[in-house]
């Protein structure tokens, strides 16, 4: 969600540093309203970890904001960029991406308090300098959120599901959904909510006291999920293979490029002779 993070910042640069003097709407609902909707932009759609974070970010950022903007500006972009963090491949990695978010958020800080007593349009300017210095961690890769999900849920379910799963995480990892076009990706992405809800179910499933009580009633539900689990996986896994196929295949198709290096060498050559056949005349 690049659009809501980057309104997300905005708002956050534009509406702290003047919240100390804010009332309840400006100083304290704001602020945490712009905080949940930093947080979920990152993990890509609401839930109870999202929405928690986002409302310490801002409780923490304003109260640390009137004594120091920089300081204020690293906790409210450090702890709002803690859960993308933890998606982050590798300890090197997660401590660049924690470090530029921490200190990408006190310089953003600094500079839109800086500008906040300017006339309107310089701190308009200020704002989006400090969310575009605000969004210096997302030079750092991270998974999907679907990527966590899909590996918690291996780890959780174990073989013979673990497999597949882990196999799904890697395809969602690595594809490019660029690739699809925007009718099978609306299916594609559709595909992944069911699997999302089926995972769910199965968990539930998994910790449920049903499997104590009715064990053949349990069983028969549990391997109706698992089926219409790597159901979805195949036909997920298909639609990326199919749209990979078809890129290389047009790729493979498209020529031009060489047709016309091809022909401006004929012509090159034929120019060449003509040089040739011209010089003893002269």
């Amino acid at each position: 969600m690049p659009i809501l993070l980057l309104v997300s910042l905005l708002g956050v640069f534009a509406a702290f540093p003047g919240a100390s003097r804010g009332g309840v709407v400006s100083g304290v609902a704001l602020p945490i309203a712009l905080g949940v909707m930093l947080t979920v932009a990152l993990a890509g759609r609401p839930s109870a970890g999202a929405l928690a974070g986002g409302a310490l970010a801002a409780f923490v950022g304003g109260a640390i904001w009137s004594l120091s903007p920089c300081l204020g500006g690293a906790a409210v972009v450090g702890i709002g960029y803690a859960e993308r963090a933890l998606r982050v491949r590798g300890r090197v990695a997660r401590i660049a991406h924690l470090a530029t978010a921490i200190v990408a958020g006190g310089v953003a800080g600094a500079l839109a308090s800086s500008y906040a007593e300017a006339p309107l349009l310089y701190r308009g300017v200020a704002s989006v300098m400090a969310s575009v210095l605000a969004c210096a961690p997302l030079l750092v890769p991270a998974d999907d959120m679907r990527v966590r999900r899909l590996e918690s849920a291996a780890e959780a379910l174990g073989a013979p599901l673990a497999t597949h799963l882990l196999d799904g995480a890697d395809l969602l990892r690595c594809s490019d959904i660029g690739l699809l076009d925007r009718e099978t990706r609306a299916r594609v992405a559709k595909s992944w909510r069911a699997l999302e809800r089926l995972l769910e179910a199965r968990l539930a499933m998994q910790s449920s006291p049903s499997r104590q009580v009715g064990r053949e009633t349990a069983a028969a539900v549990t391997s109706m999920l698992d089926r219409r689990i790597l159901t979805t996986l195949e036909s997920i896994t298909r639609a990326y293979a199919a749209a990979t196929t078809v890129e290389a295949a047009s790729a493979g198709f498209d020529d031009s490029a060489a047709r016309s290096a091809h022909d401006r060498g004929e012509v090159l050559d034929e120019q060449s002779r003509a040089m040739v056949e011209v010089e003893p005349l002269l």
